[in-house]
């Protein structure tokens, strides 16, 4: 999956780096004298008594032309108030795309607790490096710049004062301003100034969200043909991370700013800036007819192509464009030919070739891993996908064909993410459609007997769909098979001690046309065991804990015992567990628990037993997620879960043999 830059820089993504939430933009109303800094004064231990460091000030400024180019201009001020705030901040990180825009860093010094002001050298202390991020995924650009200046002698106490200026000479989207800016972090806010000026005679849609009472103030006016927006945001708590919580982006207090009118205007421009890339060649026409040549089905046909350009067309690439790099396609003859190119490549290649074969295609802008807010259109997706559409024009199957090792056309670390379709009428924000659980089903068959002396032997059978058919592919691609052997077999004795398991057989890995699956047969030794002269509890092998190859791995995000901000599950998943046992005629009688069942919403958990013909119980447990993220007043839902499917591993079924 290739990331892509879209307007001002995103940095705030980047949660490894939190000083990066700060570089978005730059601001005005400069501190110039050593009387200015008596706000530093304010930001003591005593203040911020749980803090590890504090932005005392930043000052923030953005001037914006008709054009869509702008100078922004920032001035931060950020105290270290202990040991684990130096060693965050002992390296500052800069970011810069030179396609676009240029980064001067005029000023970078320490104040110390005194007032004692200690400059940096720049020149002599930083270092510039070619962006690490895209490389990791085989793709290089050469104008995405990590800027690291590091700060020596940073003791507890100082505060990091210094100054950027960036110059976006070349907007993506041509005559627009956009952006976001966070008022709210990892650490808390002593005061944050944000202005904004541009031509009056130029729309700007505005919003604060996630607003905190009292932390923030607005103001605008206008003024010899400018309009002046300036934003306060003063005495702002830091965001309490939880585990598994969404981005900070989506559940911090920011300001969304755009001149963009419509989600439907980025539809438009980006459908115009990648179709003229769209023009098949021969060749294509050629291997469309030859992968197409035997099949009849509209999905069969759909599927080799994708499948084509998925594992034949290697995901790599050099952001070379001239027009919009990081976001135009090469012309799809050219990655036809060489046989590899990014995200955006691919993507334009499938297309391509799914109409060559009759079908309606488009490009699609998605934002992997972090939702964006319908209020306000603002282009900051970063990735690029296909949709097939019906005949009405509507989205039937989206496809990703940088997912190369997979049998899913499109994998669920994209699903319940926001996507915009390139369309010439204009398409607006949406968001993928999660997957049913049914479609990433673990299924478990148990076919086995009871037999006289109370033990169990059988035959299992598993059969991997979907996710689970890519977890479990992803987990035995890379072992040898005795490796794979020794891995399914430890993963049968683990969910039940005792069992011994013989026979074991699983289909390949690495063969996609067909889902995969693996059985053995075992033997389980006291399935009964005995309470009183003949009386026993009855084990049967599906009560085994978390069966399934995702359970464990879901109920375990509950761990708190109650949350503030949404859970992020990530994915939809079911396991299903049947056990035929026959050989209870033997039993004189037999009764089974109660079972707590839930069927809500986000969650079904459900056990029935059935009594078939004389001689068979069929034992049925079902396990569902059903959404992808749950809202923190519905959390308690997914701790009662967790206790729920604990205890029912403890109730077994009560037999008589007399």
């Amino acid at each position: 999956m290739t990331r892509f830059k879209t307007g001002i820089p995103r940095y705030h993504t980047l949660l490894f780096w939190p000083i990066l939430f700060l570089l978005l933009f730059s601001t005005g109303g400069r501190v110039t004298s050593a009387a200015d800094f008596d706000f530093l004064r304010q930001v003591t231990r005593k203040e911020y008594p749980h803090a590890h460091v504090v932005l005392a000030r930043e000052n923030e400024l953005i001037r914006y032309q008709h054009s869509g180019q702008s100078r922004s201009e920032d001035e931060i001020f950020l105290t270290i108030l202990d040991e684990q705030g130096k060693r965050e901040q002992a390296v500052q990180t800069f970011q810069v795309n030179r396609s676009y825009s240029r980064l001067e860093i005029p000023l970078v010094e320490v104040i110390k607790a005194d007032g004692k002001r200690v400059p940096i050298d720049v020149a002599a202390n930083s270092r510039e490096d070619t962006s690490s991020r895209n490389t990791r995924m085989n793709i290089y650009n050469p104008n995405q710049k990590v800027i690291k200046i590091y700060i020596p002698g940073l003791e507890i106490g100082d505060t990091i004062h210094y100054r950027t200026v960036r110059e976006r000479f070349k907007p993506i989207i041509p005559n627009h301003t956009y952006g976001m800016v966070l008022g709210q972090y990892f650490f808390p806010v002593h005061s944050y100034h944000f202005t904004l000026v541009g031509p009056a005679d130029m729309p700007m849609h505005c919003l604060v969200k996630d607003r905190i009472d009292g932390c923030v103030s607005h103001q605008e006016k206008t003024k010899k043909g400018l309009t002046t927006r300036k934003w306060v945001f003063s005495r702002v708590p830091p965001v309490v991370p939880e585990p598994s919580m969404p981005p900070i982006s989506q559940v911090a207090m920011r300001l969304l700013f755009s001149s963009l009118d419509s989600w439907e205007a980025i539809s438009r421009w980006y459908f115009n800036l990648v179709e003229p890339k769209l023009q098949p060649t021969p060749e294509m026409a050629a291997m469309v007819k030859k992968l197409t040549a035997s099949l009849d089905s509209r999905a069969d046909k759909m599927a080799a192509i994708y499948y084509f350009v998925a594992q034949q067309v290697r995901y790599m690439g050099i952001t070379e464009e001239s027009n919009r790099p990081g976001f135009e396609p090469h012309q799809v003859g050219l990655t036809f030919s060489r046989r590899h190119g990014v995200c955006r490549d691919k993507a334009a290649l499938l297309v391509s070739m799914l109409r060559l074969a009759g079908m309606e295609a488009n490009p699609v802008l998605i934002s992997v891993g972090d939702k964006l807010d319908r209020e306000i259109p603002l282009p900051y997706f970063n990735h690029a996908i296909t949709v097939v559409n019906d005949e009405q024009g509507h989205p039937v199957q989206f496809m990703d064909p940088t997912s190369e090792t997979s049998r899913q056309f499109f994998p669920d670390y994209e699903r319940d993410a926001s996507y915009l379709i390139a369309d010439r009428r204009g398409s607006t924000l949406k968001l993928t459609p999660p997957a049913a659980p049914e479609a990433n089903r673990f299924s478990l068959v148990i076919d086995d007997r009871l037999n006289p002396d109370g033990s169990l032997n059988g035959r299992i059978t598993a059969t991997c769909r979907g996710f689970a058919d890519t977890v479990m592919r992803s987990l035995l691609m890379r072992r040898s098979r005795e490796e794979q052997h020794d891995f399914l077999e430890q993963m049968i004795l683990r969910r039940r001690p005792g069992i011994r398991v013989d026979n074991l057989s699983w289909s390949d890995p690495a063969d996609r046309g067909t889902l995969f699956t693996f059985s053995c047969t075992f033997t389980l030794p006291q399935a009964i065991r005995s309470i009183n002269d003949g009386e026993g509890l009855l084990l049967p092998l599906s009560n085994m804990a978390d069966p399934g190859i995702l359970d464990r791995w879901i109920l375990a995000k509950a761990d708190m015992t109650s949350r503030k901000y949404p859970l992020r599950l990530g994915y939809t998943y079911q396991t299903v567990v049947e056990e035929r046992m026959s050989g209870i005629k033997q039993l004189k009688k037999i009764s089974f628990p109660a079972r707590v069942n839930l069927d809500s919403s986000f969650f079904t958990c459900r056990t029935t037993y059935a009594l078939a013909e004389d001689d068979l119980l069929i034992i049925t447990n079902v396990f569902s997620i059903k959404k992808l993220e749950i809202p923190a007043a519905e959390y308690h839902q997914l701790t009662a879960l967790q206790h729920d499917r604990n205890n029912e591993t403890l109730l077994p079924i009560v037999v008589d043999k007399r």
